[in-house]
């Protein structure tokens, strides 16, 4: 059920982004759809690549820069880049609702745009 849910606001959201993209610009339904469609694919594949550790050592240098200005060193989170992965390893957060539900939001405007050039 929890995983509905998921599912259910990540449609609702895009769902509304496109209503306010075609009543604020007066676009096609295709264009309404496509631009919130893609936002939440672009979003899914950075949750990838995040879990993949893509972004892990840009992370590590921002935590490390802001340790330089904490008042007691010794209390460092993580010493090391090594200790900063292994402590990240359980932290793998699910990406396949947006992909999933951008991706149909994707096929419909796509279909829409079918439709819409061949009459």
């Amino acid at each position: 059920m929890k995983k509905f849910w998921k599912y259910f606001i990540t449609a609702l959201v895009g769902l509304v982004a496109a209503l306010l993209i075609l009543v604020l610009k007066g676009t096609y339904l295709s264009d309404a759809l496509f631009v919130p469609g893609v936002l939440l694919l672009g979003v899914g594949t950075l949750l990838f690549a995040s879990n993949g550790g893509a972004f892990d050592m840009l992370a590590f240098g921002v935590i490390k820069l802001l340790d330089l200005y904490k008042r007691d060193l010794t209390k460092v989170k993580y010493r090391t880049f090594y200790d900063y992965r292994q402590a990240q390893k359980d932290k793998k957060r699910s990406f396949d609702y947006l992909l999933i539900v951008g991706a149909a939001m994707v096929v419909v405007a796509s279909v829409f745009w079918i439709v819409h050039y061949n009459i």
